[in-house]
């Protein structure tokens, strides 16, 4: 059994990283081959196609977290909940091998894992994990416009945008930004410490 694991997040100046840990429980023939290349459009396309055909879990690390603990470990958080929740409301899943996307991961967890650059674009179960990341990270950026508008958080989902830049020098920070990516909000140039 394979559990693929991948997250979303990872770059924005401000909100949480998400991570989706899932396992594929019926065949799917879905010509995903770069899950990050695709558009909302396809994500939830795609998402309505396998949504009944595979067990997911979503962790999440908040930018509190990210400030505190710096973006690698918070993305580990978001990866250990991710798994340990699925193999909670799964426990058959304990045995798998759970495929992380990247080439580092630590865990407490008592799990067997590899870790594979770009594997969301050669292992099916990442790829789908990737997506319901991606989905889940927006949606909730999106709920996030709601309550501060003025930084657009609906169109950049936090991303280093030009134009997020330009809404950083015009209100300075909401609270949902990550204070440690951010030294030189009043400059064109804004260093990304992490």
């Amino acid at each position: 059994m394979i559990v693929g694991v991948d997250e979303a997040g990872r770059g924005p100046l401000a909100g949480c990283v998400v991570a989706c840990a899932l396992y594929i429980k019926n065949k799917i023939d879905l010509p995903i081959r770069d899950s990050k290349s695709l558009s909302l459009f396809k994500r939830e396309f795609f998402f309505e196609q396998f949504r009944d055909k595979v067990d997911f879990s979503v962790g999440i690390a908040t930018h509190q977290e990210i400030d505190k603990y710096n973006i690698l470990k918070a993305t580990f958080f978001a990866f250990e909940r991710a798994i340990g929740s699925l193999i909670k409301s799964n426990p058959y899943l304990k045995p798998s091998t759970f495929i992380i996307d990247g080439n580092n991961f630590d865990t407490t967890l008592p799990i067997t894992y590899h870790c594979i650059v770009k594997a969301d674009k050669t292992v099916k179960e990442v790829a789908l994990a990737s997506i319901v990341a991606k989905l889940f990270r927006d949606y909730l950026m999106s709920v996030a416009h709601f309550c501060f508008p003025e930084w657009n958080f609906r169109k950049h989902k936090g991303y280093p945008t030009v134009e997020h830049f330009g809404y950083i020098r015009k209100y300075s920070f909401s609270p949902l930004h990550r204070k440690t990516f951010i030294r030189c909000p009043s400059e064109k140039k804004v260093t990304i410490t992490s």
